[in-house]
């Protein structure tokens, strides 16, 4: 869809050289600092894998009986994300020659994107250590209801290239991107077995990353219509890839249960590791902007 769109785009513009430049006449180089305000439908591929460690004491009936250390990765997690977004930009142009212009742009645009991993299962393999020193191998799980991933902040600054044709441009720009990565688990509880046995270790658990920061490069190529000499139309599609990042979270439990009779208490540290890979973000925007020639 999004090859389609900016074939679309190229096309306007080279039938916009002819087909606009003479309403307006011999429209002037664009020159001056513009801003602008519009709205884009983007795409948006996250990537993302989860690892998680438990380390837990077993007390049955208030006594130390032993020690678990488990630790596993969930199935790869990949989704993609449309949204229709606000944007604000602004920037300044400057001319070259009579037809040949260049300057820089910064955009902004609140994704809202929200990537959902549903019903989560973690294997975990590790070593039981009884409290005589006695070590045997441990298995269990964790689960969650759902990894949530949002990305809200999308911000690029893009040095520009263009040619004009009357009152009509094309233009590409490329430049640094940035944007905002945060991830929530719901829900989550870790399980061994014991014994044969399937015991709830860590209880319920809920906890959130803080806000993270991706850099990357992004690219665009656009096309400028000018309504009047001071208003102009700009249409452009966008294409950012966004570097990997990690979230570290470690989180103390204690859970009190029964087991054939007996008053059973674990507690430890949980302990995961989300890796966000490369994100793509695509999208066609469009927006009004006022020139002021300075």
């Amino acid at each position: 869809m999004f090859s389609k769109l900016t074939k679309t785009i190229l096309s306007l513009s080279i039938f916009g050289s002819s087909a606009f430049a003479g309403t307006m006449g011999s429209a002037p180089n664009p020159h001056g600092f513009f801003i602008g305000v519009g709205g884009n439908y983007n795409s948006l591929r996250i990537q993302q894998d989860s690892w998680g460690l438990g380390i837990s004491s077993l007390y049955i009936d208030g006594v130390y009986n032993s020690t678990g250390i488990a630790q596993g990765n969930a199935a790869p997690f990949k989704n993609t994300s449309q949204n229709l977004s606000p944007e604000v930009q602004a920037g300044y142009l400057r001319n070259y020659n009579e037809s040949v212009y260049y300057g820089i742009k910064f955009t902004y645009q609140y994704l809202g994107a929200v990537a959902t991993n549903r019903d989560l299962y973690l294997p975990q393999i590790g070593v039981l250590t009884s409290s005589s020193g006695t070590k045997s191998p441990m298995f269990g799980y964790a689960i969650a209801d759902s990894v949530e991933t949002t990305i809200n902040h999308d911000m690029n600054l893009f040095a520009l290239i263009g040619k004009q044709f009357g009152n009509k441009s094309i233009y590409l720009g490329a430049g640094p991107s940035l944007i905002s990565l945060q991830s929530q688990n719901y829900n989550s509880i870790g399980y061994a077995i014991v014994n044969g046995e399937t015991l709830n270790v860590t209880g319920l658990v809920n906890y959130g990353s803080p806000t993270m920061w991706a850099w990357g490069g992004a690219a665009q190529i656009g096309m400028y219509y000018f309504i009047t000499p001071s208003w102009f139309i700009d249409a452009s599609y966008t294409f950012s890839a966004l570097e990997g990042r990690i979230s570290r979270h470690e989180q103390s439990f204690a859970n009190t249960s029964t087991m054939n009779g007996d008053n059973l208490l674990t507690t430890g540290i949980l302990a995961t590791k989300d890796t966000f890979k490369t994100t793509l973000l695509q999208s066609v925007n469009v927006s009004i902007n006022r020139m002021f020639d300075f």
